[in-house]
This record gives C-alpha cells, structure tokens and sequence, in this order.
C-alpha cells in the first residue's frame, strides 16, 4: 500500500484510487459513444482488451512493477466502462419489442405492466398561432410481455412510453395493462442542433412508443399484485401529494409539488418560462440541492432538541433515503444521498471522507446503474455544481481571520448593526457561491439549453433560504401533519408564503431586460479541453497555480471560442437548408457577405417545437442574427414558430405580400395574421410588403433574390393561390421557393416565361392540388424538396417530379436538406438518411 501512495506521489496524483477509477470508467464510456463505430468488433474489442490487460497485471503485480500496475488497473477500468456501455447502448434481445417498430406509426394490441406513475402534461396555453389545438396528455412507461400478432399473442419483452390523449386515471404501478394504440419507434432528432428525443430515450432502454386517442384503449387486466415497499413508495408520493395541495392551498399547491417531489404537472407554461429564463428552473427538480437542504434541516433540528449523535444520524439518514425513494431516485438524487449518507456515516466514525472520493463513489454508482447518464445534461450539472462547491468552500476556509481589534469593535456594536452586518456577510457568502456556480456550468448550461441568466446570480442567493424553508415545512406537513392537522395548516402557511415571495422574485427578475440572454453554445472540442483542464486542476496539485493564472488562462480560452466561432469557411458559397418540421416550412439561406434569411416559419403540429428547431439549426451554426424574415401566406403553419424566433434572435426585417393581412379575417377577433402584426410591433421588427418583380437589397450583392409572384393586386382565389414565390440566383444556380402556391396562383406564374431552377420547393408540401406535372415542366428541377410530415413515393407529385429528371426529397424520410452552391457546383447532403437510399450526412 504504501509502495502504491509513493508512486502516485511521485507522479503529483494524490492517492485517491476511486476518483481515478471513476475518472477511467467515464473515459471509456465517452470513447465507446464518440467512436463506437470505429472500433471494430465493437463488444469483442473491448472484452479482448480488458483480458489482455488483466494478463499483463498479473505479470506487472509478480515483478513488483506498481506504478505501471496502477496504470493497467486503470486501464481495465476503461475497457469495463466501455463494454458495459457498448452492451447497454447496441445490443438488443431476438425477442426485444424495438424489432417490431417501425418508422411509421402502425395499429397495435399489446400486453404490459405499468413500470411509472402516470403523469399528466397540462394542455398548452391558448393560442392564436396554434393550428390544431391539443388537451392534457397523461404519460406513463411500460414493460410489454405480448404483442398481438393477427390471431396469436407473440411474447416479446421490452420498454415503451405510453402517451395518452386525455385523462388516464385508474392505473397504478404493477397493473398488467391491455393497450390498444399507435405503435411506431422514437423519433429521432431530424435537425442539427434538435433535442433528440430517441437518443435520450435509447439511454435508459426505450426504442419505440405507444400513442392512444382515448383513454378507454387502456384496460387493467389484472390488478398490481405488487411488493409492501412498492405499495408503500406510491401510497406515500399520492398522500404527501394530496398532503400538500391541502394544507399549502391552491394558489401555490402547484409550485410546492414542484419543488417537494418534482412534480411539475401542475405549473403553467407561464411560470415554468420564467424560471428557466431567470436560471432557477433547477428549483423545480429534486436534486443534490434539495436533498443536501433537506438533510440540513433535518440535522439542525435534531441538534437543537439535543436528540444523541447516534440517533440523530440514522433518523436523518432514513428521512434522507426515504425523501430520495418517493422523488422517485433520479440520478442527482442518487448522487445526493450517498453523498449524505457517507457525510452520516464520518460523523458516526469520526472521520470526515474527501468530497472528491464521495463524489467519486457516487459517480462509480451511478454509471454502473446506467452508463447514458453520463451524457444527460442534469446528471453533469448535478456532479459539477457539488465539486465548484466542495472546491470553493475549501478556499474559503484560508481566508485570513478577522484581527482582534475588528473583533472588539463588532462586539461592541449594537444589536441592529450585527444583524445588519451578519445578513450582509451570509448574503456576500451566497452570492459569491451563486457566481461561482454560475461561472463553473456557463458553458454547459449554454451547450445543452443555449441561454445564459446573469440575473440569477442575485436572486439564488434570496431563494435558497425560501426553498429550504419551504422544503423543511413541506416536510413537516408531509409527517407531523398527518397527526396534528393544526400543525400543519400552520406549516402550510409558511411554506405557502415562501413559495409566493419565490414565484415573485423569479417573476420580477424574469422582467429585467438583461437578466438572460440565448447563446449559440461552445462546441463539443471546446467544452472538453475546458472541463479536462479543470478536471486537471482540481485533481492534480502541481497544476493548482491559483486562481489568478488560471483565470486569467480561462480568459483565453473563452476568447478561442468566439474566435473559433467567428471564423467563417463558407464565403464563397450560398448555403440553403430546408429544415425538417413536418406539415410546416422553413429555409434557411445563408449568404456569402455572412447575412441569413429565413423563408417561412412554422408548422401545422406545434409553435414551440418549430421554434425550437428553427433556434437549434442557427445556434448549431454559430448564428445570432437574422437579417430577413419573407413569410410566403397567411397560413399559420409558415409562420406560427416567429414569436418564439423573435424571442431568440434579432431579425432586421420582415417581408409580406400585401395580401398578408386580410381585414375580413378577423372577424371582430385578434386572428393568427393580426397577432403575428402586434407581435413584430411589440418587437419593434419592420414590417414590409413585396411583390412581384421587387428584389431585397442585401449586403450580398452577388445574390439576386426576387419575388416573382403574387402582383401587387394579388389573384382570385385563396391566401396560398397569393404566396410569395421567391427566386434566389447565385453563381449560375437558381432556388425557387414557392410557398403553398395553387391555382389559380399557379397557372399565373406558368403563363410568364419558362424559368429553369436547379432546386425547388415542392408548392404546397407536395399537394397534387398545386398541378406537379405542369409546374415540373414549367421550371424543371433538378433537386425537389418535399417539406410534409409524410410523404409517399409513389404519389402524383413524386412521379411528375421525376418524369423530368429531378431527385424528390422528403424531409419527414431525410431530415434537414442543405444545399451548398457555388461555381463549382451544388453539393447536396441531408441530416438523416432515407431506409431506400442515402445522401451525403451534414458536415
């Protein structure tokens, strides 16, 4: 053992062998994800080296070689993260339920048990841009045993989520289901920069789906035949539920279940923004942060009563466990609790443990359970907010101590003065610790959620003791109260009022006009030299210089960021990408001079998640500024997603055809048009009109993009017979965006002069109704892009299409579609590929 402490020694590593141990696991399971693909054999290479490795230490421990055994040791350790990952995240069972989903949803009958609590979404706020309204939806999760196939049960095992359109109550965890739905695998991220949604799911198991219309498609078969400690955890997250919505109230019964049990079900859209806009959405979720003041609470309450050491201990540590049991044992959670539970544990043995080894333990728990978690953006911001706490309270303890004379005079200070002085102190204290926090996961709050929330900063500080007080009383109502009622309704007052003084404050602070900004996010390169290097620091003393140097090194680097991101490659070249959101457009085009334009933006299925798409696209581009928005009709699905782009980015201008606002629309009401108008007024975004034979002026002068269609009186006929069809020509190639043009529109357009395009935009999302055969003719593409969220290749569209040569598109099969154009030519790659044939992947 000590030849062992020498040799690290000897290297400037202190010995702290689960640290490196975890350290090594995680840069196995971060090699298997990056470049699983590349190692061949994949499973097989890394049980071969695992085997080969654990041969050469038998060698190394008989020659007495320990520092190079260490290494080996070390070494295994990566292998067995990445095996373990490789065999979570590849493979699947002969029988696995994911082997009978396809991409496309089919009608299905299954049998399941019910694995999760059902939980409700709340029906999204009334809006007028929305085109097809949507309820609440409840969720839940299941493992399916049969699967109906024609007339026999076909016995299969495997995970889902179920969704349900509507209220579905009655089913309790352990119940064996008989589910009648729409069966299709995840949906995968279809646009660079998109949340993937299947990716996170495929991390904890699940690879396909289950959507029911109604809730009558859920019957219980059989009734939960379940354990004492199960029955136990859902009875007992149900009472403190309905514990909490009585004695708490209504006005702030959905905040405290929030906050108690994360459950969120119950909060607005409305509050959930503003928490996260102002960076305390990490209030809403149980985490180490709940847990740690919790424990706190618990303990100084138990000192103040004078309650043993021993049995203050374990009371503390069953309320822990059981609290972290009923949240239901999320991974910050986990985290959390042993690092309570150890913290419980020196207090009993009289030694304090490193909070590197605690955190080191728990991270070692926590991959081994599930490998993915190292990957979701809470479970790393959860690790990396304990060690900047851990490492800032050890500096704070070296702070010189107060001189005697300071001492006397405080003493000697009136009451009022203390008070004043103390608040001040423990208030600095916070906010430095709130700043440091807050400088520490910057760059990973912006990678994964792309804002940044100075205000924050203040107002942590001001909530934390709110939140702990309203977590202590939430507990108490959740125990004293069952037996004293009186007690609770008066702990229900004070948790009651701290939550209302937190939803002010976050309320308040969302107002500020630079409390947060949105950010385009570093990139993966940069993110992993920053945190390797801090990794470095915090672990290796020769490398603690002091916070100066590395400050001022930090500096550095976040100017090679912005460096990095403000180098441009592409300009020579026009980039356009026709984004994947379903029944919807959007194209973006980013021209040589540097300047983006967008072409319509929205979407049939969902504002929000348009916007998101749209935002994730420019961010994952380096992109902050649109210079022009031309929005093609009136139908809300162009451009339903623009209060939420205007929300993230600021757009120079935005281009209408005259017939954009029709006064017979409204109806005496405040319509989708006439809402998109007072909400680019409120942003103070002018609005202009063109029409044919106009062109934009912008700084590129070697694009020429003009409008070709409606004229300035517009057509009889629909909105869509009057779109904006846009011509954009750069080094001898031409895109044509036409929007949802239709006759009589369309034959108008046909009457002038043959145009020949390169690219084109399928008018309409590929309706029959917009003449494909003539049109085709007409400007005889040679790339056609169908932007629909369901495409059939054998349609009248298709066919027509292709009779004259061109390649059809669908972005619902391929994703986001980028076209690179210069005088070289066009390069065409897309994010996904198609099961039939494949294109070039995005660089």
């Amino acid at each position: 053992m000590s030849a062992d402490k020498s040799s690290h020694v000897a290297v400037g590593l202190p010995y702290r062998p689960l640290l490196l141990v975890a350290l090594a696991m995680g840069l196995g399971i971060l090699v298997d994800r990056l470049g699983g693909s590349f190692l061949a054999g994949g499973l097989t290479w890394w049980w071969a080296a695992g085997g080969v490795l654990l041969g050469v230490c038998f060698v190394l421990r008989h020659v007495g070689a320990d520092r190079a055994l260490c290494c080996m040791l070390l070494l295994m350790a990566m292998s067995l993260g990445g095996a373990w990952h490789h065999l979570q995240w590849n493979y699947l069972a002969a029988d696995d339920l994911a082997l009978f989903a396809s991409n496309v949803s089919e009608p299905v009958c299954v049998e399941a048990v019910v694995t999760s609590r059902a939980k409700q979404s709340p029906a999204p706020p009334p809006n007028p841009l929305r085109a097809l309204p949507i309820g609440p939806r409840w969720a839940t999760t299941l493992r399916v045993t049969r699967l109906r196939d024609g007339t026999h049960w076909r016995h299969v095992r495997g995970h889902c989520r179920l969704r349900v359109a509507g209220k579905l109550t009655g089913v309790a965890v352990g119940d064996r289901v008989l589910v009648f739905a729409q069966f299709k695998r995840t949906r995968p991220a279809m646009n660079p920069g998109q949340y993937d949604w299947a990716q996170a799911e495929r991390g904890v198991g699940r690879h396909c789906e289950l959507f029911c219309a109604e809730p009558e498609c859920v019957t219980i078969v059989e009734s939960a035949a379940s354990s004492p400690l199960s029955r136990w955890v859902g009875n007992a997250a149900a009472r403190c539920g309905d514990q909490l919505a009585r004695y708490v109230g209504a006005e702030e019964s959905g905040l405290a279940l929030a906050v108690l049990l994360g459950t969120r079900e119950r909060l607005d859209h409305g509050e959930m923004k503003s928490f996260f806009r102002t960076g305390t959405v990490h209030l809403l979720v149980v985490s180490g942060l709940h847990i740690g003041m919790l424990a706190l609470s618990v303990w100084m309450v138990f000192q103040v009563g004078a309650l043993p050491r021993p049995w203050a201990v374990v009371l503390t540590a069953v309320l822990v466990v059981a609290y972290a049991i009923i949240a239901g044992g999320r991974p910050p959670v986990v985290r959390a609790t042993i690092l309570v539970l150890m913290g419980l544990v020196s207090l009993l043995v009289g030694r304090v443990p490193s909070s590197k080894v605690v955190l080191a333990a728990a991270a070692i728990v926590i991959l081994a359970y599930n490998p993915s978690e190292l990957f979701r953006g809470g479970t790393q911001l959860s690790f990396l907010c304990v060690a900047a706490l851990s490492v800032f309270s050890f500096t704070k303890e070296k702070r010189p101590p107060v001189d005697p004379l300071t001492q006397i005079v405080r003493r000697r200070e009136p009451w009022y003065l203390k008070l004043r002085r103390r608040l001040g102190e423990k208030y600095w204290g916070l906010l430095c610790t709130s700043f440091v926090i807050w400088i520490v996961t910057g760059p990973l709050v912006a990678y994964h959620f792309h804002i940044a929330a100075p205000v924050g900063i203040v107002i942590t500080p001001l909530l934390w003791p709110l939140i702990a007080a309203a977590l202590f009383t939430g507990l108490g109502i959740c125990t004293v109260g069952w037996f004293f009622p009186p007690i609770a309704y008066l702990l229900g007052g004070v948790c009651a009022w701290c939550l209302g003084v937190t939803e002010r404050i976050v309320s308040l602070a969302d107002q500020i006009g630079l409390g947060h900004f949105y950010v385009p996010g570093p990139t993966v390169w940069w993110l992993l030299v920053f945190y390797g290097v801090m990794t470095l620091v915090a672990i290796v003393p020769r490398f603690q210089i002091g916070w100066k140097p590395l400050a001022s090194l930090a500096a550095v680097w976040v100017a090679v960021g912005f460096a990095a991101a403000a180098i441009r490659t592409d300009v020579d070249r026009l980039r356009c990408t026709f984004l994947s959101v379903g029944h919807g457009t959007c194209v973006v085009l980013e021209l040589p001079g540097g300047q983006t334009v967008l072409y319509d933006a929205g979407s049939l299925a969902s504002p929000e998640g348009a916007s998101q798409a749209i935002a994730g696209y420019l961010w994952s581009r380096g992109i902050t500024h649109i210079d022009a928005v031309v929005l093609s009709h009136a139908d809300v699905d162009h451009y339903n997603a623009m209060p939420g782009v205007l929300e993230r980015f600021p757009v120079g201008v935005v281009y209408v055809s005259p017939l954009m606002f029709d006064p017979w629309a409204t109806d005496g009401h405040l319509k989708a048009p006439e809402f998109l108008r007072s909400t680019l007024e409120q942003a103070g975004v002018p609005l202009r009109e063109v029409w044919m034979n106009d062109r934009l002026r912008l700084a590129s002068s070697e694009v020429e993009i003009e409008v070709l269609h409606p004229p300035r009186v517009g057509v009889a006929g629909r909105d869509n017979a009057n779109s904006v069809l846009l011509s954009v020509r750069y080094a001898g190639h031409t895109i044509l965006l036409p929007g949802d043009l239709e006759s009589p529109g369309i034959e108008a357009v046909m009457a002038e002069h043959p145009t020949d395009c390169d690219i084109l935009l399928a008018p309409h999302h590929g309706s029959s109704n917009s003449d494909p055969s003539g049109f085709a003719a007409w400007c005889t593409p040679n790339w056609v892009v169908v932007s629909s969220r369901q495409t059939s290749r054998n349609s009248l569209t298709n066919v027509s299409y292709r009779r004259v040569g061109a390649n059809v598109i669908p972005t619902a099969e391929y994703g986001a579609v980028q076209f690179v154009l210069d005088s070289k030519g066009i390069e065409v790659s897309s994010y996904r590929n198609s099961g039939t044939s494949a294109l070039p992947a995005f660089d």
